[in-house]
């Protein structure tokens, strides 16, 4: 069931109990844990003396699953006058065990109040919890150390809703809240370590504890920053010889590239003597090619022409002189023997 839907009425929502809300309350000397509380958020909060045990035992007492929806608007709009340093909305939260009503409205109440504290610098959809603690530490530093007590008071209150809604709904880290602190509520380290062992020489058992818990929390967070070292180390080791052989192999392909540019520079240069030497000996046949069809034309214009034609017309005459043509045809074989040689 969701905060926003309704439910049957249960006993604490009976008519009786209304009645007995509206009645005037004539119990102002009573103990805490003697007021009649109505079993709503709004009787919590209108009521000055109620504690938190007070109203959780009213709560049990009438069987309250959830708070209703008009219950809760008027709670928040009630908790600007009675409640402006979160006092008693912070008293609700650092309770060990609430009830079950109190638990499911809590962190939504606790998300607006931090939303009306810090406006834009607060966004409930971000995740990263460190970011978030950071950016709200930097916006109360100041109000921390603050002469006036209501801010001061208010600050501090701001400042334990903000971890323990961190903690619970995004997973905050305990080191990571005791990194970001000292930077806020010490001046320096010696005022921190003044501190520390005022804790552990004259504080109460439960200082005491806290100190040791802490110590523990130190220890953890210099084994898990060891540890993180080491990985980061070895990561870096690995990186390293990865750099190096990708260096040697970078090396070689230089080398090699540079043998190769010499190969080409010589095989282009060996081009370039044979483009010569073909450029040289096509002029040089084409110089040859020229004489030779000149050769030609003589030998065939000139020499074996004037035998053949005679060879044809001692063929053609009447009557023929066979015998002069085979002597032409003879001398022409002999011009062409010559050619030959």
């Amino acid at each position: 069931m969701t905060e926003n839907e309704e439910r049957p009425e249960t006993k604490a929502e009976s008519t009786n109990n209304v009645r007995r809300a509206e009645e005037p309350n004539n119990t102002g000397d009573a103990s805490p844990d003697d007021l009649v509380i109505p079993p709503t958020l709004v009787g919590y909060f209108s009521e000055d003396r109620a504690t938190p045990s007070a109203f959780f035992k009213v709560l049990r007492k009438n069987e309250v699953k959830r708070f209703r929806a008009a219950d809760q608007e008027a709670a928040a709009k009630l908790m600007t006058s009675k409640d402006p340093e979160a006092e008693r909305l912070w008293s609700l939260m650092a309770q060990p065990s609430p009830p079950e009503p109190v638990y499911a409205w809590i962190w939504g109440a606790a998300q607006a109040r931090l939303k009306e504290q810090f406006g834009e610098s607060f966004d409930p959809q971000d995740h990263d919890a460190e970011s978030i603690f950071r950016s709200l530490l930097r916006e109360i530093s100041v109000a921390l150390f603050s002469e006036k007590k209501e801010d001061k008071k208010l600050a501090e209150n701001i400042l334990r809703i903000v971890i323990c809604w961190l903690v619970e709904k995004r997973s905050l880290k305990t080191w990571q809240v005791a990194e970001q602190l000292p930077l806020v509520l010490f001046k320096d380290l010696k005022e921190a370590t003044k501190v520390a062992q005022r804790a552990v020489q004259k504080g109460r058992p439960g200082e005491l504890r806290i100190a040791a818990a802490m110590a523990a929390l130190g220890d953890q967070m210099v084994k898990a920053a060891e540890d993180e070292r080491t990985r980061e180390r070895n990561i870096s080791n690995d990186l390293r010889y990865r750099l190096d052989d990708a260096n040697r192999k970078i090396e070689m392909l230089r080398t090699d590239l540079a043998d190769a540019k010499t190969i080409i520079s010589e095989r282009d240069t060996a081009i370039a003597k044979l483009e010569q030497t073909l450029a040289a000996e096509r002029h040089h046949w084409g110089h040859d090619l020229t004489e030779t069809k000149a050769e030609q034309k003589v030998l065939l214009g000139e020499r074996l022409g004037p035998l053949l034609s005679d060879a044809i017309d001692a063929l053609e005459i009447d009557p023929p002189a066979p015998g002069t043509a085979l002597r032409r045809v003879k001398a022409a074989l002999s011009v062409i023997e010559e050619a030959k040689e």
